[in-house]
């Protein structure tokens, strides 16, 4: 067998798993939506994906993993295409003009491509607000998402993965997202998740605009502050003694 045809199965192979990975993420949203966290089981979830129980834990650990997937895998192949594409011609060593906009679209474009109607989404958002421990997990990123973004941005930015602007844009997008997650998934919420984001993240812009860069380290320290004031020269009590 050649390398090539090699390569094809690889592929072809993983391409299969990616696809039954989203097919089991996909069928337990839907069935959550309809009947609820605990209104179905593991098995229904396999029959109605066409799986065994046993492949069922080889994608996720347990149902509630299933239910929310993970952001990676909602990452739309076209959508990472045109975030990375938009940094293109930036001078090198610095962050492209349309940074927080293009990462705006992909976020949005993440939540929008949810194989789900918005039927379905609004159970879906009243049965995680309803279960602690989904709203949990849904809140907080894993280090794999964290490392996947971080290699996204650096990749369009045409910076290192470990570089501090390539982390703070992260870390500032992750804890927006989950900000606007929050809010989005608030059963009495009628906004749309990209008019939640974008009031999110204007805010933060508002704040951080305040502010010029900061040294590293300060300047000069300050001398420490005394309630004792300096004798005063001409003070006859002091010539006296």
């Amino acid at each position: 067998m050649t390398n090539s045809a090699t390569g094809e199965d690889c592929g072809l192979r993983e391409r299969k798993r990616t696809a039954t990975r989203a097919a089991i993420t996909a069928h337990a949203r839907t069935l959550t939506a309809a009947n609820g966290v605990n209104g179905f089981t593991v098995e229904q979830l396999c029959e109605r994906v066409g799986i065994s129980r046993r492949t069922f834990f080889n994608y996720f650990p347990a149902k509630e993993d299933a239910i929310l997937g993970s952001p990676v895998d909602d990452l739309p192949e076209d959508l990472v295409r045109r975030f990375i594409e938009g940094g293109a011609g930036t001078a090198p060593g610095r962050l492209s003009d349309t940074l927080v906009a293009d990462f705006v679209d992909l976020a949005v474009g993440m939540t929008e491509r949810m194989a789900m109607s918005r039927s379905e989404m609004a159970q879906l958002k009243e049965a995680v607000t309803a279960e602690p421990r989904l709203i949990s997990k849904a809140m907080h990123g894993s280090r794999e998402t964290e490392q996947t973004f971080a290699r996204i941005v650096a990749d369009r930015e045409s910076l290192p993965a470990d570089d501090a602007r390539v982390r703070a844009v992260v870390a500032v997008f992750g804890a927006l997202i989950q900000r606007a997650g929050l809010r989005f998934f608030d059963p009495v919420n009628t906004d749309s998740y990209r008019s939640i984001l974008v009031t999110e993240v204007n805010a933060a812009i508002e704040v951080f605009s305040l502010a010029a860069p900061l040294p590293a380290e300060p300047a000069e320290s300050a001398p420490p502050f005394t309630d004792t004031a300096p004798a005063d020269p001409a003070d006859p009590a002091e010539d006296n003694e």
